[in-house]
């Protein structure tokens, strides 16, 4: 059976809500499902359209209780310290996994993942290899900063927004990460991210493609009027919507590829749309630009949003459909 990976706090509950529920609706067999939480330790904060999916087998929660000197680069930053909490994944999961797949709970699954999972699940094992990501970055002048800044030998770069791992090679490599996070602590812009690529050093499987599609509202492409969604979500099981604009901010749901996000969100939430602020004039800013630039006409149930929006200002509480 799968085992899957979720490391998030009460700031991202429904994102990883969202991102799971759409992982349980695509599947075609049973998951086993763990959480690693800031604060919470039982399921009772989860849906329970979740606890109760056909396609989840069991899911088990553990509170982040190690001692870690500093999370570094968190200030002002769109992340938080639960970003760092997979690199002690093996002080929580069971000694018996031999695999589990990890997720950001940014990331939304739009077709059966499974065939590929396993697929790529008996390649790391069979090679013996400890993880299996997708390369983000080769080594060029224009990114050499970012090698020679990490101490790294190698020519490629991962995304560990998703990441496939052999957690009983994970275990044998024996690494102190607290103690990394001290030796790099001014040096991890990329936080846990850029931890893991000094550690590996390009030493990984490539992953399939398809289990990591990033979608990055601050790049060009997606900054259009009107994006083809089934265009970006074809072959493709796995949408990851990387960087700091998300599709659950004011600037992020005037792209229509936000849809692919909040069609989830629905799904475990009373809400028709979900809103957070970083900083709430700052919101406020992106709505009067979008409404200038037209493009606030073109999302749907244009009122609906905008009473919704009203309330995220004033810190009205999103509540979950079985609440």
């Amino acid at each position: 059976m799968i085992n899957i990976l979720y490391c998030f706090d009460e700031n991202y509950n429904f994102q990883a809500f969202s991102s799971i529920i759409s992982l349980l609706d695509h599947v075609s067999e049973k998951l086993n499902i763990f959480i690693i939480h800031k604060t919470e330790s039982d399921e009772k904060f989860f849906p329970k359209k979740i606890l109760l999916h056909e396609n989840l087998n069991k899911i088990n929660i553990f509170k982040f209780d190690k001692k870690v000197s500093k999370f570094p680069n968190l200030f002002d930053a769109h992340i938080s310290e639960a970003t760092y909490y997979r690199l002690f994944c093996a002080d929580y999961l069971p000694i018996n996994i031999e695999t589990i797949f990890y997720i950001d709970a940014d990331i939304i699954c739009v077709e059966n993942p499974i065939n590929l999972l396993k697929a790529d699940i008996k390649n790391l094992v069979k090679e013996n290899n400890t993880i299996s990501v997708k390369t983000e970055i080769l080594r060029s002048a224009n990114s050499l900063e970012v090698f020679e800044r990490l101490n790294m030998i190698s020519n490629r770069y991962f995304n560990a927004g998703v990441m496939n791992i052999n957690l009983q090679n994970w275990i044998k490599m024996n690494i102190d990460f607290n103690e990394k996070l001290k030796e790099y602590n001014d040096k991890l812009n990329y936080w846990d991210q850029d931890l893991l690529n000094h550690v590996f050093d390009g030493n990984y499987q490539e992953l399939d493609p398809r289990l990591n599609k990033v979608i990055d509202f601050a790049f060009y492409e997606y900054k259009k009027d009107h994006v083809d969604v089934e265009k970006v979500i074809n072959k493709s099981s796995l949408i990851h919507f990387a960087g700091s604009h998300k599709p659950w901010s004011v600037n992020g749901i005037m792209s229509n590829l936000s849809e692919i996000y909040q069609l989830e969100f629905r799904k475990i939430s009373t809400n028709n749309f979900h809103i957070t602020h970083k900083i709430r004039s700052m919101s406020i800013g992106y709505l009067f630009k979008n409404i200038m630039n037209l493009k606030f006409f073109k999302i749907d149930s244009k009122f609906q949003f905008t009473i919704e929006l009203i309330k995220s200002l004033f810190k009205i509480k999103v509540k979950k459909k079985d609440d």
